[in-house]
Formats: structure tokens, C-alpha cells, sequence
């Protein structure tokens, strides 16, 4: 656990869903795959910029 808390401006719509793929999985023929939609953080960039973002702004 982190001690040190920074500041925080909270931008994006998080969390963002996780969503199964079904059909890839199926292809494969392997362990269920997910994938992680950070494009719908409701921001124009993906969820990294996004999350950076917010400490860059709370710490300006």
C-alpha cells in the first residue's frame, strides 16, 4: 500500500469497463480473454494520459 497519498484531480469516467472476447478466446482455444476499455474514459485520449493528467493538473 502506498503511504505517500498525491494530489488528485479526478477527469476520467473511471473505472472503465472490463469486457470478455468471446470470440478471440474461441479462436485461440485458450484462457477466457478480457480487454480493458480505457477508450471510454470520456476523454479523447486513452486511459494513461488520462490518469497522468489528473496528478499533472492537482499538482499545478
Amino acid at each position: 500500500m502506498l503511504t505517500d497519498r498525491r494530489p488528485r484531480i479526478f477527469i476520467a469516467h473511471l473505472p472503465t469497463p472490463l469486457e470478455p472476447l468471446p470470440r478471440l478466446t474461441a479462436q485461440l482455444g485458450g484462457p477466457q480473454l478480457w480487454v480493458k476499455r480505457d477508450d471510454q474514459t470520456g476523454l479523447a485520449t486513452g486511459g494513461n494520459k488520462t490518469r497522468k493528467l489528473e496528478f499533472l493538473v492537482a499538482e499545478a
